[in-house]
């Protein structure tokens, strides 16, 4: 490890090139927090924080008593989680719509102006 950066900085750094490079593909469980320490030579803690830099990046995702996970390489877009979030944004309109249609009958049914 190179001594000019903090630990932390330089297990990120190893782990982002192994997500770019295919080691680790999108939807790949990494590796426990003491299987990283063990095998960079760190504190669980630093790679503690290596991992939280990676999550600020949307790079990896952790789930509490399943693992961490790959979640995208950097610099590309997780296309099911782009997916994903336009269907629930077109779920999201339609719903909007249907209030808007029902709030309009309960208003004529109450005897109020329409809008």
């Amino acid at each position: 490890m190179d001594n000019r950066r903090p630990p932390y900085q330089q297990v990120a750094d190893a782990l982002r090139a192994a997500i770019r490079d295919g080691l680790y593909a999108v939807g790949d469980r990494l590796p426990t927090v003491a299987e990283l320490a063990e095998q960079y030579g760190v504190a669980k803690m630093t790679v503690q924080r290596a991992l939280a830099d990676l999550r600020a990046e949307d790079l990896i995702v952790s789930w509490q008593g399943r693992g961490t996970f790959v979640r995208s390489r950097s610099g590309e877009t997780d296309a099911a989680s782009t997916t994903v979030h336009d269907e629930i944004m077109k779920r999201l309109d339609s719903m909007h719509d249907e209030l808007a249609r029902l709030d309009e009958r309960l208003r004529r049914l109450e005897g109020g102006p329409a809008s």
